[in-house]
């Protein structure tokens, strides 16, 4: 987070005592909301639902469970953005419903959250709840990469102006304006009970991706979701100090391209599994490609309060794993530096990016914010696997004559890309196409990273 209180921007969500007393004063509620077939004088019901999700947030009960359909969601003032509410209980938001509400498969029937295509809307955050309890936000699509500022308005050393795309804008050409490091995470969820995220899909997030802080002594799910570019860290999951110890059960998300913005960020997981902090399970992930380490912990870990089994590691600056803002080790070293359990983690190449946008990993591979091959955990094997598995040989790099063998090779002040939009540039207008670029990485990586939805 951003350091910034945000308790006074949320409406209350009422819970009346007298409901302890008269269980029946507050029942669960189906409401349904469709884009294509609804309408906001509807009752909400499967045969006359509701059109808008931020209206259907917005009016909120206590035990309601939200059913979305296919489509896309705008949000308030057709930002992207959804209400933040405080003190919701036992309530389900869950996209990925076909338009009649009889089947539900999230990456097939893709609900989409995204603001109007030619708007730069905020950077605020998507989804926000806080003191929440039995709590679940799953089956979404947000590209956040409207959010942002872009710079430059065609190709570096081309020297030339393409329509459509506009300077220091979400429709700029090159690398991610720094000026926005004060955004916010996409998804933020806080509160001392149960906690569920899943099957969800954030790429081009300006600050962090999922940001959970929980306590009491359920369990939180963070469950197949796939976050693809974070400035900062893909994922946050601490407990709030004193808040109780809660079983962290962190599983099949794909964490990957988290950007630093300064020395010690850019982790794809960061978690703080000390004594009294509760119990931390991390397995069947993939980490890869991050400016920080694949997993970094607070101020370490013992071996009751973190398990790491059966992950995928690649090419994370700052080590496999870490500890603070500094690295540890990488998985060949994990037995030997390790005191907590670990077994099945492997370091190998991920199959997610076989799938993925070649021509934006060309650009990646070559920034210069930070230098990729610092230290002793990333290589130039590592490097050099990644450019093959996507028919990449030598580098060209706009406005240069010559061809470079290898990344250090490369130029100094060279033409910078690092964080640039994903999967390209995008005209004024455009919107990305989820199921050729976005839908394929899904399941890449066999049992581990982010599953179809069946």
């Amino acid at each position: 987070m951003n350091g910034k209180s945000r308790s006074s921007v949320f409406p209350s969500v009422v819970v009346v005592v007298c409901a302890l007393l008269f269980p029946g004063a507050i029942s669960a509620r189906e409401v349904y909301v469709s884009i294509s077939t609804g309408s906001n004088r509807n009752p909400g019901t499967k045969k006359a639902p509701i059109k808008l999700l931020w209206k259907a947030i917005k009016n909120l009960k206590n035990g309601d469970n939200i059913h979305v359909a296919e489509g896309t969601y705008r949000g308030r003032r057709k930002t992207g953005l959804m209400p933040g509410l405080r003190g919701v209980t036992n309530v389900s938001i869950e996209g990925g419903w076909n338009k009649d509400f009889s089947k539900r498969l999230p990456f097939e029937h893709l609900t989409i959250i995204g603001s109007k295509p030619d708007l730069q809307p905020p950077t605020g955050t998507v989804f926000h709840f806080e003191d929440a309890k039995n709590l679940t936000i799953d089956g979404f699509l947000l590209d956040r990469g409207i959010a942002n500022f872009y710079y430059g308005d065609g190709e570096p050393g081309a020297n030339k102006s393409l329509p459509g795309y506009i300077k220091d804008s979400a429709f700029g050409y090159r690398a991610i304006n720094r000026k926005k490091v004060g955004s916010s995470p996409t998804v933020v969820l806080m509160g001392k009970g149960a906690i569920t995220i899943r099957n969800m899909v954030l790429i081009n997030n300006p600050w962090w991706g999922i940001y959970i802080k929980g306590g009491g002594n359920d369990k939180i799910l963070i469950e197949n979701n796939l976050i693809l570019i974070s400035q900062g860290r893909g994922i946050e999951a601490i407990t709030g100090g004193g808040w109780g110890t809660p079983t962290w059960i962190i599983r099949n998300n794909t964490v990957v391209f988290n950007h630093t913005v300064k020395s010690t960020e850019g982790r794809a997981l960061s978690i703080d599994p000390r004594k009294g902090y509760g119990r931390y399970i991390v397995e069947n992930n993939v980490f890869a490609y991050s400016d920080g380490s694949g997993v970094s912990a607070k101020f370490g870990s013992t071996d009751k309060t973190l398990t790491l089994n059966n992950n995928i590691f690649f090419f994370n600056r700052r080590g496999d794993y870490g500890k603070g803002g500094s690295g540890v080790a990488n998985v060949e070293d994990f037995e030997d530096e390790l005191e907590f359990p670990n077994e099945g983690n492997a370091h190998v190449l991920p199959g997610f990016l076989a799938k993925s946008g070649k021509k934006w990993f060309d650009r990646y591979s070559s920034r210069e914010y930070v230098n990729m091959l610092a230290g002793t955990f990333n290589t130039w094997k590592d490097l050099n696997d990644s450019r093959k598995a996507l028919s990449l040989g030598k580098y060209h790099i706009p406005g240069y004559d010559k061809a470079y063998a290898t990344y250090a090779d490369l130029p100094q002040k060279r033409n910078n890309y690092d964080m640039s939009r994903y999967p390209f540039p995008l005209k004024q207008g455009e919107t990305i196409d989820w199921k050729k670029y976005i839908l394929p990485i899904i399941g890449a990586d066999g049992e581990k990273g982010i599953q179809p939805v069946k």
